[in-house]
């Protein structure tokens, strides 16, 4: 699944990233496991997925077409990064239970698979390996965000 264009925060002049796979390296097998604790969902062009501001503690990993993740404040809406097929969305409020910080918009049909925290903590003491895999990876997605993020804040 192809990251490319993770990393789109929106100017003109910003490094360009390669995004890390989320579970780049998973078997077939662990692909069954962790689509077995999710919910499935269907999702259509310029519907709202997660909504600024929601309490949902839910990762959201986009297995086909692609979400956008923007962020309104002030009256100015910008476009953070699109999520195309192999990204996760949600993570931020996955791991730290705060309000959604952004909100995410199908640019495009597709569907996703949704985890709970509640649904990970299962799988995650079923199959400690795949679970502990899921958090590096998205501990790698996460550094990767913030350095990009860095290297634009810095190149200004």
């Amino acid at each position: 699944m192809s990251g490319a264009g993770f990393f789109d925060y929106g100017t003109d002049d910003a490094p360009e990233v390669r995004a890390p796979s989320f579970l780049g390296d998973a078997t077939v097998e662990d692909w069954a496991v962790l689509v077995s604790h999710c919910e499935r969902r269907r999702f259509h062009q310029g519907e709202v997925v997660v909504r600024f501001g929601d309490v949902d503690r839910s990762l959201l990993i986009v297995l086909e077409g692609e979400l956008e993740t923007v962020a309104e404040r002030r009256g100015r809406t910008r476009r953070l990064s699109p999520a195309p097929a192999g990204s996760v969305v949600g993570e931020l409020g996955f791991l730290d239970g705060r309000p959604r910080s952004a909100s995410v918009i199908a640019a495009s049909d597709g569907e996703l698979l949704r985890l709970s925290v509640a649904s990970f903590e299962t799988l995650a003491a079923m199959n400690p390996r795949l679970g502990r895999s899921m958090l590096f990876d998205l501990g790698k997605i996460l550094a990767g965000r913030l350095r990009a993020l860095t290297e634009i804040v810095m190149s200004r």
